[in-house]
């Protein structure tokens, strides 16, 4: 009976991985040029910088949508993948990279516009992070069917 129910999440995790990345492209970019305009504001484009309100609630709404998908994700992994230095790897280098996603995102905003291309590599880190380990543990509940 949990078989099904693991797969149903898992498979809604990555669309929820995949539904992220589209809304980060369209809310605030997930290029360089991108973000910097909606962090620092373009004149050019008559584009607005963002205020400290926005990246408070982006972040809020952020850092519980990731706790909740990579705790649920690797209690999930950890138990099917029984390779135990690969679990190590991938549980701990995804949960650094959603970590650094968050501080990245307030260092860009108040320190140096270089911090953005930290956000990035750590953006697609963790939710690369985060489809493999969803897709190998996929992967080991249908073998095991």
């Amino acid at each position: 009976m949990l078989r099904p129910l693991l797969s149903g999440l898992l498979i809604f995790t990555l669309f929820y991985l995949s539904a992220d990345v589209i809304l980060k492209k369209d809310h605030i970019g997930i290029t360089f040029e991108t973000l910097s305009s909606t962090l620092y504001g373009n004149e050019d484009e008559f584009i607005e910088p963002v205020n400290f309100h926005f990246l408070l609630e982006l972040s809020h709404s952020d850092i519980f949508f990731m706790m909740m998908t990579l705790l649920t994700l690797s209690a999930i992994f950890s138990r099917l993948c029984k390779l135990d230095k690969t679990r190590l790897i991938l549980i701990n280098i995804t949960m650094i990279s959603a970590i650094l996603n968050i501080a990245t995102l307030f260092l860009a905003y108040f320190i140096n516009s270089f911090f953005i291309y930290l956000w990035i590599a750590s953006f697609w880190l963790w939710h690369l992070g985060a489809s493999t380990m969803s897709l190998i543990s996929l992967f080991h509940l249908i073998k095991k069917a």
